[in-house]
């Protein structure tokens, strides 16, 4: 199949480039707008208790139960003056014209709620409550009303969670092209010094192009079957560079090899493809896989970032099967053209080998104490505390952050976060349930049973504490348990924050074995081990753990919070368990294959083990850590942000490939190769026939004498 590819893209070069670009302009016009088309939400899970209790809310009532948009209006003198409460009615009645608006609540609306006036009697607060329960649908809305909103004789300020909501994703979008200009400049200094010339280091980007926007056309297509989050934008654009370059580098670095070894022409073209080509073949496929099981989870964001961390593998894969050799077919020794600085030939072997070597003279001693350190690292986990984005996720300043912290010092604390039960049956069964959870110290206020058509009823309860805390979670959890005997159902934030983390535990193991299955498959197919790919998923596994230490320490316990201007909650934002989980699991393998191939290539052409095992880190060890460098660099930038969870994303990708790059494949792989020594290869005699059968090994290139010490 290489052998093929090879010639391909060796005779036909002008013709596949051309088809190339076709594509690259269908995708630009197609799918270049698909931000716009696609749902800015998509964070609950549709069997959930809460989504459930709130679409039957929301459905009874015409509106959704949580007030998503509050004007706090101040005056200078009292707010429940004749001429005060004129003005507030007023701002309401423009507030509810507004299509998009089910309620408007006011202090005023039925004698003085006390509630909605402030301590000091000066200020109230205007509770709006929309049709759609959705974030990602009252977008609009939001955008729309608060600039109509004035007052000669009020001061306004306006706020509420889809305020809010729109707030965090302006800003994330903002830092995102922040974070762009910031990383891509770096990134090409980088590859351009990795490279030693302009046209080489051109090539990674020219890929990841490709695979970004061929994305982008792609999410548009499934965003006509199905909702698609606009949030699987973030992780295709930094995961299609990040692989673009780990292939790129790939490619280029073993073409060069093979410049120096055969000269130009179709041979090194061959090689080339038959071996780094048939790396990132089954890398694009590892890592395609590992996103792909995202698809099981049941919220719509974690779906959207599977379907688009796969697409991007996949296109990151093809584009450099097709695009990087044409190119380097077209190029031929040209590629080193303007160089920045001149190349030094290729030694027989270097500090990668000589490290190698080092490892695997002790490597019982290196395997221990590497393995004791990633498990230090990791220990800080099993104190890890658990958090959704709410009005922290606001960075300080903006005016729904501002609302939201006036409103917890002077009106009734939590009043924007209520705890709603749905109680269905008649209201006597609403009322004796309501009594109950008067007793709950949780709770600061309940309000009377509100009638829901078709439902029963539903309680509005203001919890004591934060609504995203332990203490609210517990409190929520005791309210589920109150409405339990009579089959209630509860949401609001905490509800859905525990709803959140139960719906990972109930999901999860699914998703982990598919992961492990397929990455075990392919692996075997590459390989024709069944013991690497063991290795590879028990090495993945640290890598993760010991990534999720290190964001305990840095943001939970706020060690990094001073380096990286942090003040988010000392807490790990849920999704992102999942999404870093998959994304690093995905490069560690992508890293894996690229350190193995190399490996069993060498083996393959009856190297020794240890020998083997040392010319493959040799030849990958520049690769990979430069890789690492760059995509370090992309994520990195994402620190930038002011929103809390994009820190917490940026850094524990970016320490999760360097801990991959560095503790692992230089410590814990050749140690581990040199423990197990012939077992490596070792595969059942059934499988080892269907491996040979399948034919998927690459047949010897040429031939290579053992390194001399």
């Amino acid at each position: 199949m290489f052998d093929r590819l090879a010639r391909l893209t060796y005779r036909r070069p002008k013709t596949i480039l051309a088809g190339v670009g076709v594509f690259f302009v269908i995708a630009i016009a197609l799918g270049g707008d698909v931000a716009e088309r696609l749902v800015p939400a998509g964070f609950s899970d549709p069997e959930s208790e809460s989504q459930i209790a709130a679409d039957q809310t929301s459905e009874a009532l015409g509106f959704d139960a949580e007030p998503g948009l509050i004007v706090l209006a101040q005056s200078e003198g009292p707010i429940d003056s004749p001429e005060a409460q004129a003005e507030v009615a007023r701002l309401a009645a423009e507030i509810d014209a507004d299509p998009d608006v089910g309620l408007v609540r006011t202090a005023f609306d039925d004698g003085v709620n006390s509630q909605l006036v402030s301590a000091d009697g000066q200020s109230t607060i205007i509770l709006t409550h929309f049709t759609a329960t959705d974030e990602g649908e009252l977008s609009d809305a939001v955008e729309r009303i608060p600039p109509e909103l004035d007052s000669d004789t009020l001061s306004l300020e306006i706020g509420g969670f889809a305020v809010g909501f729109n707030d965090v994703n302006e800003t994330v979008r903002e830092d995102l092209l922040r974070a762009e200009l910031i990383a891509f400049p770096i990134l090409a200094i980088l590859l351009l010094i990795v490279f030693r010339g302009v046209i080489a280091a051109a090539i990674p980007l020219a890929i990841g192009g490709i695979a970004v926007v061929g994305t982008f056309l792609a999410l548009r297509g499934l965003n006509e079957l199905t909702d698609i989050s606009v949030f699987a934008l973030n992780i295709t654009t930094a995961l299609g560079l990040g692989l673009a370059v780990d292939y790129g580098l790939l490619l280029v670095s073993r073409y060069r090899e093979e410049l120096e070894r055969v000269g130009p022409g179709e041979e090194a073209h061959r090689i080339m493809v038959a071996t780094a080509g048939r790396t990132v073949f089954f890398s694009g496929l590892t890592v395609a896989a590992a996103m792909a099981a995202m698809m099981l989870l049941p919220q719509t964001f974690l779906f959207s970032m599977g379907a688009g961390g796969a697409t991007v593998a996949l296109l990151a894969s093809a584009a450099a099967l097709l695009a990087t050799p044409a190119m380097l077919a077209l190029l031929g020794e040209r590629v080193n053209a303007l160089s920045v600085r001149p190349r030094r030939a290729e030694a027989t072997t270097g500090r990668w080998y000589a490290l190698a070597k080092s490892v695997m003279r002790r490597p019982v001693r290196v395997a221990i104490t590497t393995t004791l350190v990633l498990v230090a690292l990791a220990l800080p986990i099993a104190a890890m505390t658990l958090t959704m984005p709410g009005i922290d996720a606001v960075p300080r300043g903006n005016e729904s952050r501002e609302v939201s912290e006036r409103i917890a010092a002077d009106f009734t604390r939590n009043l924007d976060a209520p705890i709603n039960a749905v109680i269905p049956g008649g209201p006597e069964t609403a009322e004796r349930v309501a009594a109950k959870l008067a007793e709950d110290p949780g709770l600061l206020t309940v309000a009377p049973p509100q009638p829901l058509p078709g439902f029963g009823s539903v309680i509005q309860a203001t919890p004591a504490d934060p609504p995203l805390s332990e203490e609210a979670q517990d409190t929520a959890r005791r309210v589920r348990a109150s409405v339990a005997p009579v089959d209630g159902l509860v949401n609001g934030q905490s509800a859905e924050l525990i709803d959140f983390k139960q719906s990972l535990i109930d999901n999860g193991p699914l998703v982990l074995a598919l992961i492990a299955l397929t990455t075990m498959v392919l692996l075997f197919l590459m390989t024709g081990s069944v013991i690497l790919p063991i290795k590879t998923l028990i090495m993945n596994l640290l890598s993760i753990l010991a990534m999720f230490g290190l964001l305990v320490i840095g943001f939970q316990w706020g060690l990094l919070s001073p380096l990286f201007g942090y003040d988010g909650p000392e807490a790990i934002e849920t999704a992102l368990i999942v999404v870093l989980a998959a994304t690093t699991f995905g490069l560690a393998t992508d890293y894996a294959v690229l350190v193995l191939s190399r490996i069993k290539e060498f083996h393959d052409r009856g190297l020794p083990n240890e020998e083997a095992v040392a010319m493959g880190i040799d030849r990958t060890g520049r690769v990979i850590t430069a890789a690492a460098i760059l995509l370090a660099v992309v994520f990195l930038a994402f620190t930038t942000s002011s929103v809390f969870f994009m820190k917490q994303a940026g850094f524990g990708q970016a320490i999760a490939v360097l801990i991959d790059a560095s503790i692992v494949r230089t410590l814990l792989v050749p140690s581990l190769m040199a423990l197990l020594g012939r077992w490596n290869w070792w595969a059942p005699r059934p499988l080892r026939r269907l491996y040979e059968r399948l034919g998927l090994s690459e047949g010897p290139t040429r031939e290579v004498e053992p390194a001399r010490p």
